[in-house]
């Protein structure tokens, strides 16, 4: 029932002037988030850090953008990118200074119907016992 989705691949769109924007989707099995990773690297690609991300709503993300004291500012080799809900994704947020490298994704899947037929035939990460 839990699944990891790692290492998405992203379209990276670096039009705007202050940040760049990851656009992802969520796989069509996901039921709910659990968690979320990313792994992000200054932009020649050292100093890996592992962190989480913000999560904005489309009208205040600017807020976080504009001020240059919040965590979105890669300052010291840290920083936490910006994540906001589109229709079927979302898009991760960087302030040009550094990229995201690997993200993770982890989440409850979408459980088939069971039938009272052959439950354990129906759904397979059952075990043929339980204890």
């Amino acid at each position: 029932m839990l699944r990891e989705k790692k290492d998405f691949h992203a379209e990276v769109d670096t039009s705007h002037p202050s940040y760049d924007q990851y656009e992802f989707t969520y796989p069509s099995d996901m039921m709910y988030v659990l968690n979320e990773d990313v792994i992000i690297s200054n932009m020649q690609g050292e100093y890996l850090m592992d962190t989480c991300v913000f999560e904005c709503t489309a009208d205040s993300f600017m807020y976080r953008i504009n001020n240059k004291l919040t965590d979105f500012h890669y300052r010291f080799h840290r920083a936490r990118p910006i994540r906001v809900r589109t229709r079927d994704g979302f898009r991760l947020l960087t302030d040009k200074k550094y990229t995201i490298n690997l993200y993770t994704l982890g989440y409850i899947k979408v459980p088939t119907e069971l039938t009272n037929e052959d439950p354990f035939k129906d759904y397979p990460d059952f075990e043929d016992h339980t204890w």
